[in-house]
């Protein structure tokens, strides 16, 4: 889906000159499908060098709602110990209800997240993600340190 967006601006501005390239532009799928079964290995960053802290992990879908409330945000699990495997949903939805209307807001495996690691008695209303993005359901499985790494690495699917 984001390498199509690029393509889409790409495309754009070449739409200017070249009127051909828009059949180009219309023909462009995103090739990563929705995936359930998606799972997370997480090792507890805070373990090194003395004992493991509980840390709550958080989801940051790319597409965030503009509210005053903080970034929107999966709860993805707890880790207690040095790893934990958090299985992904496959979906979630955020709703926002105003006065006249509800606006929803849909995440799946196939949309980019980034990640957090929370202590438990902290404020998530301020929580914000700290990982580079990565697509869920690029990947069966993939593996994070946190809190100190910069995105998750692509690996087989761990066991929940």
């Amino acid at each position: 889906m984001h390498r199509c967006y690029l393509m889409h601006k790409h495309f754009r501005l070449v739409f200017v000159a070249v009127p051909v390239l828009l059949l180009a532009e219309l023909g462009c799928s995103s090739s990563v499908q929705p995936r359930s079964g998606v799972t997370l290995l997480v090792t507890n960053g805070t373990c090194t060098p003395g004992p493991c802290a509980s840390l709550e992990i958080l989801g940051f879908p790319a597409t965030q709602a503009h509210t005053p409330g903080g970034f929107w945000s999966l709860d993805l699990g707890p880790i207690t110990g040095p790893q934990a495997c958090l299985t992904l949903p496959e979906s979630a939805q955020f709703r926002i209800i105003g006065p006249a209307d509800t606006a929803t807001i849909t995440w799946t495996t196939a949309v980019a997240m980034s990640l957090s690691a929370l202590s438990p008695s902290s404020s998530r209303l301020m929580a914000a993600p700290s990982t580079k993005g990565f697509v869920p359901a690029a990947a069966n499985g993939w593996r994070i340190t946190l809190p100190g790494s910069s995105g998750p690495v692509e690996t087989s699917a761990c066991t929940v």
